[in-house]
């Protein structure tokens, strides 16, 4: 036979079909290359945006509990000799770094001058006299993204509530705010955080009040550091400032935490309310509190980064060695910790910035090569194929229509075992755990293709009174456990609880040991289906009023009352909502009644309390039975 010969029509289809497309996906991945830098930045600083965000949060509950610990310690009355009861304070509490009192009207009761001081009391009188006294103000930091929520618009659908108060930023603990007001505030941060508009709105309102945003003492990068001339992302502080007078700032109150800068170094100012309206506090132990975040701060290194924490002026708190030359001022990704320490950051830097530019630079030549490859293989396949076209084309005609319509029942465990089977023949999964894996999870799909093919032609078998039985005494209870131990390997993989218990002794039946197990594998399968909360299936034999009882119990989303008589009817399932997730085909119940039906017994169904399902099959007692037909005369 001549070869056939190819038409133009066929060449053009070639070209359309073939070249045009490979060349269509060589531009757009040629394209691509150039973003899978962004890409893997991209992802990279979403990972270190996570692990700083968490220890932001674990850092800001400590300093909660630092001022729980100054509150709860402080003394109560100071009596006559205020020197001997702060010192007995300073004494029992490490957190404490300088105490002092003062009177109802901000007078400094101690330290005082006309006493003998230690130089550490004498620096407190220096630098907080005029503030204590309410002399002069400090600045006080507050969230502007809270202080101005209004400004913010909230998102789409978003459902409106009532504005809480903005936080004061004076680290004074205050009572949680309603649950409608806490939403509304997360609202804010995101919409502050993630909208340029909204930031420029609220700092916008904050200048024309005449408040001045914080200086962040890092300048987090927009791109990874080895990257050449990385521009700078936008540093400006969520933190605003205003000053405040002493009485201003604890009005209303009973204790809190004041952040001073002294000297360009962060103090910690603690005071407390005495019943007797005098006010007790002290400056906080700067090592102290320093110890107690570093506790709380996650491993200083891990794979492919490190995390610390940056006082106010940029340095941090713990570093690993060999560090010394890097600039901590300039980290991947960076967030401010609190108003009770503003300037103080959590910062995370690649653990080598050059691996992953090497990265990228591997990524772009392979998905090059790849891309090449691709077009090469595509091109050479289109040629052949065009070549042999219109030979298949003939051949084609003289077949019959292949099988049609293929239910999404068979095709899904012939995808998975095609999936794995493919995989562990090209070897692509070296693993030998996984291999042995796959292997059991592609025996667990051919058995259950099995069993969903042995239930069509079952059901066809009985339909037409065809299906035949070998009955025999058997103990129902050694069967059933027998099948819940094959079982259970494969259910406790996919995250099930099996439990087996016969507290029936020896069950004798007389029934078909293949159909009794194909019963109970169907009402197994039925519970693992419709298990998707609480994974748990008990398996139970009993005995009552002459019959052998098994039970088949679940945990799952159990069936409505109005559909518990239609359960077992051939081809029915529960209605969409219930079953719509669930595959099947809708015999397993039908199949499982009827065998148990032809033994002359039966399955029912029952809601089991607190949720899920209980089937039950009942046969009659092997012994039983036979008393009854001796007694026949």
């Amino acid at each position: 036979m001549n070869a056939p010969r190819l038409s133009n029509h066929l060449r053009l289809l070639f070209i359309l079909a073939v070249l045009a497309p490979c060349a269509v996906l060589a531009f757009l991945s040629i394209r691509s290359i150039d973003r899978e830098e962004a890409f893997l930045e991209k992802r990279l600083q979403g990972a270190l945006d996570a692990e700083v965000s968490h220890a932001v949060s674990l850092i800001r509950e400590d300093l909660g509990r630092v001022q729980d610990d100054l509150t709860a310690g402080a003394p109560s009355d100071v009596g006559a000799d205020p020197r001997a009861a702060l010192a007995a304070w300073k004494k029992a509490a490490p957190l404490v770094g300088v105490p002092f009192l003062l009177s109802s009207d901000f007078r400094i009761l101690w330290p005082t001058r006309d006493a003998y001081l230690a130089q550490d009391d004498l620096a407190f009188l220096n630098w907080n006299r005029d503030f204590v006294t309410d002399a002069k103000a400090t600045p006080i930091y507050q969230n502007v993204a809270l202080l101005y929520k209004d400004r913010i618009p909230a998102p789409v659908g978003a459902q409106a509530a009532a504005p809480a108060a903005p936080e004061t930023g004076s680290g004074n603990k205050e009572a949680k705010p309603k649950t409608q007001d806490f939403r509304v505030e997360q609202q804010a941060l995101a919409e502050f955080e993630l909208s340029d508009s909204a930031r420029k709105r609220v700092y916008d309102e904050a200048a024309r009040q005449g408040q001045k945003a914080v200086s962040r003492t890092v300048s987090p990068q927009a791109g990874l550091p080895a990257k050449p001339a990385a521009a700078e992302s936008r540093a400006e502080s969520i933190y605003i400032s205003e000053p405040r007078k002493f009485s201003e700032i604890i009005a209303g109150r009973e204790a809190g935490l004041i952040p001073r800068f002294i000297d360009d170094k962060l103090s910690l100012l603690f005071w407390k309310r005495l019943a007797s309206g005098r006010i007790v506090g002290c400056v906080a132990d700067d090592a102290a509190v320093r110890s107690r975040i570093l506790v709380r701060l996650p491993d200083v290194v891990s794979q492919g980064r490190i995390l610390t924490v940056l006082d106010e002026n940029g340095r941090p708190l713990v570093s690993p060695s060999g560090q010394d030359s890097r600039d901590w001022r300039r980290p991947l990704v960076a967030r401010e910790v609190s108003e009770t320490l503003p300037r103080w950051e959590v910062a995370a830097y690649p653990t080598d910035p050059g691996a992953m530019a090497s990265q990228v630079r591997a990524t772009r030549l392979m998905m090059a090569v790849l891309i090449l490859a691709l077009f090469a293989v595509i091109a050479a396949a289109g040629a052949w194929i065009l070549h042999t076209l219109q030979s298949e084309m003939i051949l084609a005609r003289q077949k019959t229509t292949f099988v049609t319509n293929v239910s999404h029942e068979l095709k899904t465990p012939l995808t998975s075992i095609r999936m794995f089977s493919e995989m562990l023949k090209e070897g692509r999964q070296p693993d030998p755990a996984k291999q042995r894996a796959y292997l059991g999870l592609m025996a667990a799909e051919t058995g259950r293709l099995t069993r969903l093919i042995n239930n069509v032609l079952d059901f066809s078998k009985m339909e037409k009174g065809k299906r035949a039985y070998a009955r025999k005494r058997l103990d129902a209870g050694v069967l059933v456990e027998a099948i819940v131990e094959s079982e259970c390997v494969r259910l406790e993989h996919d995250g099930f609880a099996v439990f087996f218990a016969n507290a029936a002794g020896p069950a004798p039946v007389e029934a078909d040991e293949e159909a009794l197990e194909q019963a109970v594998l169907n009402l197994l399968s039925n519970a693992e289906k419709y298990s998707a909360g609480t994974k748990r299936i008990e398996v139970e034999i009993g005995r009552a009023d002459g019959r052998i009882r098994i039970d088949v119990k679940d945990r799952g989303i159990g069936i409505p009352a109005a559909e518990a008589s239609k359960i077992f009817r051939e081809f029915y399932r529960v209605d969409r909502t219930l079953a719509a997730p669930v595959s099947g085909s809708g015999l397993g119940l039908t199949i499982a009644r009827r065998i148990a039906r032809d033994q002359g017994g039966d399955v029912e169904y029952r809601p089991r309390e607190g949720g899920g399902s209980v089937f039950r099959i009942t046969l009659p007692e092997a012994a039983k039975r036979e008393a009854k037909a001796e007694a026949k005369p």
